[in-house]
């Protein structure tokens, strides 16, 4: 699957996790790391494990439990708990090896959707390494993580954390791996940078972010959701293609050239369009 959102939730506060199942996301990072004290990280599991069982059903909307880093004292039984039978699958933070991926998919009982939080300096070297498992659904980058490793100063137009974009959405897309997803966005309150960061990295590649409160959906979907313009565009390249130019490897179409590599990117906009209800039957 490909996600345009992913909301975390710390896994401390059992009210909010139930609520977040509501919150539009379209899937929810149950969070056990980053967001929980090292005193409160038995508790923490213990309070998703007891909301799971709790579900009457599946939830509509996947969740997912970011786990404690591997090699860490809770990362075993924090994996063990995506067996449970509600849980669509793990982030896993700090990835660095694709042997770290495939223990991580057997403890997880060797089903469902693993997500690679690639966040160190060493994990960006490795990409090619980490992104030769076959386990891999998708990749998220973690920059404040990455910031702190490589001692950078985060800014607003991020060029400092380019590379690091530009590198993670290349190896993913070569290896296949077509869920790839931003860092986080820390001001809730400023919808309008939140716009302006999330267009620039959807221009690199990037097909959804994580977020941290709710209230930044509503934007984070406007920018990795396809514009009406765009759909209809498709929709009119796509039907000349089938229809009017059938059997033409290039024809003309509003005074512009429409060739094989402009009707793939209409395919992309369209089944993006079908996959997040844009289109009519979708």
């Amino acid at each position: 699957m490909i996600y345009r959102s992913l909301l975390f939730t710390p896994g401390t506060k059992k009210e909010r996790l139930l609520k977040s199942i509501n919150s539009g996301a379209d899937a929810l990072l149950w969070d056990l790391e980053d967001a929980v004290h090292p005193d409160e990280k038995v508790g923490a599991r213990n309070t998703i494990a007891e909301v799971l069982d709790e579900l009457s059903e599946k939830p509509a909307t996947p969740i997912f439990l970011r786990v404690n880093q591997f090699g860490t004292e809770w990362y075993r039984e924090d994996a063990a708990l995506a067996k449970h039978k509600y849980v669509t699958g793990i982030m896993l933070p700090k990835t660095e090896s694709a042997e770290q991926a495939a223990e991580t998919w057997q403890r997880m009982g060797s089903d469902g959707e693993l997500i690679v939080l690639i966040e160190t300096a060493v994990g960006i070297v490795r990409l090619e390494d980490i992104f030769s498992s076959p386990y891999i659904s998708g990749v998220a980058f973690g920059a404040i993580d990455y910031a702190v490793d490589l001692d950078l100063t985060l800014t607003e137009p991020g060029l400092e954390a380019l590379y690091a974009r530009s590198r993670i959405v290349t190896h993913a897309k070569a290896a296949g791996i077509q869920g790839v997803y931003d860092t986080v966005f820390p001001d809730v309150h400023n919808a309008e940078s939140l716009q302006k960061r999330a267009a620039s990295v959807r221009a690199l590649g990037f097909n959804g972010q994580m977020a941290i409160h709710p209230k930044q959906l509503e934007t984070i979907h406007g920018v990795y959701s396809p514009s009406q313009e765009q759909i209809d565009w498709a929709v009119k390249v796509l039907w000349h293609a089938d229809n009017e130019a059938k059997g033409a490897g290039v024809f003309m179409l509003d005074g512009k050239m429409v060739d094989r590599p402009v009707i793939e990117k209409a395919k992309q906009i369209y089944a993006a369009a079908e996959r997040y209800g844009l289109v009519a039957g979708a």
